[in-house]
C-alpha cells in the first residue's frame, strides 16, 4: 500500500470525505525534519503488516501548505509534523505525532477501529 498524495484544499477535503465510508490516516510529513524520516520507517512497517480496510494519505507540510492547513480546519487538530490521524466518519479520533508515530500503536488503533466498525 502506498500513500496517496494531497496537494490542495479540495484533495484534503475528499479524504476526510473519504472517512465516510472507510477509516483513513492521514500522515502529515516534513521532508526537512529528521522525526519524519523515523516516522515514515514506523508508517512503512504498519502499511507492510496491518493496514488492510483503511486508506492512506499523505501530505508535504512544506510543498503542499494548503492541503495541510485544511486537515487542521476540518479536523481541529493543531498541526505539527510529523503527525498521524485517523480520520471516521469526518472526525479525528485518534492522532499522534513526533516520536508517538509507531508502527505498533498504528496497528493498535488499527484494531480497535476494526472492532468499532463491527459494533
Amino acid at each position: 500500500m502506498v500513500p496517496e498524495n494531497l496537494a490542495t484544499e479540495s484533495d484534503a477535503a475528499r479524504a476526510i470525505a473519504e472517512s465516510e465510508s472507510v477509516p483513513v490516516f492521514i500522515y502529515k510529513h516534513s521532508y526537512v525534519c529528521h522525526l519524519s524520516s523515523t516516522a515514515i520507517d514506523e508508517i512503512r512497517a504498519f502499511m507492510e503488516g496491518g493496514a488492510g480496510g483503511f486508506r492512506l494519505f499523505q501530505v508535504d507540510v512544506i510543498g503542499a501548505r494548503p492541503a495541510s492547513l485544511e486537515i487542521e480546519n476540518l479536523t481541529r487538530i493543531r498541526h505539527e509534523s510529523p503527525q498521524i490521524l485517523l480520520i471516521w466518519k469526518s472526525e479525528c479520533v485518534w492522532h499522534a505525532s513526533h516520536g508517538r508515530i509507531r508502527a505498533a500503536e498504528l496497528k493498535a488503533q488499527a484494531d480497535l477501529m476494526r472492532a468499532r466498525m463491527r459494533g
